[in-house]
């Protein structure tokens, strides 16, 4: 007996499925098949064919279908004449005159183009329907006689609107100042070809408003000028504030005789222009003994974290081989003592308020606040104080010597 007869029968592993195996293909599969190749060909030939022959048929313009668009409209400017035909063969129709009204040049403005002559404000430079763009602003062009320049193009005007145009980004903090118009002109420097200085005059509605985008944009690395008290220089530039303008002088390299008629421009237009200080008395205040080299700022409102504190004047001095950060608003006695009650109030609801002993006619309060000292006064039309201090005993000495005039 063979072993294969002993051995149990193994089951199949696909269980009782039937093995099955084709080994003959229908013909009609085989003609199926064969017709299915030939379809997807000829569809590839007839692709390809019809790819390199444009028909100008397809896609020819329904003249009557724009008929409409051509006719004015009630209430609207109109952009399109009604007597004009659009050209189906691909030519630019006439626009209507009124669509692009054209600025004329006139002697101080002698170039004017779609880019400067916007004035509606809008990013885009897109005027409203039905309306024509403002003109562009203008004023007295920028006639500087000085020795070793002359001027490299034509005098710039922008206004708050199309200050974007020259300054792009930085425009809306000049806003938030009232900014009003800015010119701006190129001067060349005839004996270095290739060198100029540009120069800047930004005019505001105030000095106050000039003094604080100055003092926002001032660099504390910069040297103070000998020629005017807010100004400073940096590596190729001179910004100062005389009036109600904020002046930047910024040289195109460091060449000897480019920076010294720079610095020469500069010290023209802070002769030239007028001087103005209106609205300047919290700065005035300020004393000058132990001031930091340009550390003046000014904060318009909501200065110390409070909205009674408006147009404020502060500044860093050293004090006995530290620093002191004070503080100043000039305003109406009513509205300082206001203020001052006001402050009172936060420090204590927030903190440890002492009112102190009256001097020279001021009320003084001191508190503890945030892990810092305030004292802070208040003496007819002035608020001000330290604020922020390490030392207390430090921060009330600095406001007795204030208050009894010993700082000046």
């Amino acid at each position: 007996m063979r072993l294969n007869q002993l051995l149990p029968k193994a089951k199949s592993p696909a269980g009782k499925r039937k093995n099955f195996v084709r080994t003959q293909i229908p013909r009609s599969e085989n003609l199926i098949s064969v017709f299915l190749l030939i379809l997807m060909a000829g569809i590839g030939i007839a692709i390809s064919i019809k790819g390199k022959h444009f028909d100008p048929d397809l896609y020819s313009v329904n003249v009557a279908s724009l008929k409409s668009t051509s006719e004015a409209v009630e209430g609207k400017t109109q952009t399109v004449s009604a007597s004009t035909e659009m050209d189906p063969s691909g030519g630019k129709s006439p626009i209507s005159a009124q669509a692009v009204p054209q600025a004329a040049a006139s002697p101080d403005h002698p170039e004017v183009t779609p880019a400067n002559n916007q004035t509606t404000g809008d990013p885009e430079g897109g005027a409203e329907s039905g309306t024509n763009p403002a003109p562009a602003p203008k004023g007295d062009p920028m006639e500087i006689t000085l020795e070793g320049i002359k001027p490299m193009s034509p005098t710039e005007f922008y206004n708050a609107d199309t200050l974007y145009e020259k300054i792009d980004g930085r425009s809306p903090a000049y806003q938030n100042f009232h900014v009003l118009t800015l010119r701006c002109r190129t001067f060349s420097v005839i004996a270095e070809p290739g060198s100029f200085v540009d120069v800047y005059e930004y005019s505001f509605d105030s000095p106050v408003d000039a003094f604080g985008m100055y003092s926002l944009e001032r660099d504390p690395k910069g040297k103070p000028l000998d020629f005017i008290p807010d100004g400073y220089s940096g590596e190729m530039g001179w910004f100062f504030r005389r009036g109600v303008v904020y002046v930047q002088i910024i040289a195109s390299d460091e060449k000897p005789k480019t920076i010294a008629l720079a610095e020469s421009l500069a010290r023209n237009r802070a002769k030239v222009l007028p001087e103005n200080d209106a609205g300047l008395a919290g700065k005035r205040s300020l004393p000058s003994v132990g001031l930091v080299a340009d550390s003046i700022s000014f904060v318009p409102e909501n200065a110390q974290g409070q909205a009674a504190l408006k147009d404020v004047f502060q500044a860093k001095y050293k004090v006995d081989g530290g620093q002191l950060s004070f503080f100043i608003m000039a305003t109406k006695p009513e509205e300082a003592l206001k203020a001052w009650k006001s402050f009172q109030d936060f420090c204590a609801r927030f903190g440890k308020v002492t009112i102190l002993a009256d001097s020279n006619g001021a009320k003084v309060f001191s508190a503890q606040l945030f892990g810092n000292s305030k004292i802070v006064y208040v003496r007819g039309g002035e608020v001000g104080g330290v604020y922020d201090a390490a030392d207390p005993l430090k921060a009330k000495a600095f406001i007795e010597r204030y208050l009894k005039g010993e700082l000046k």
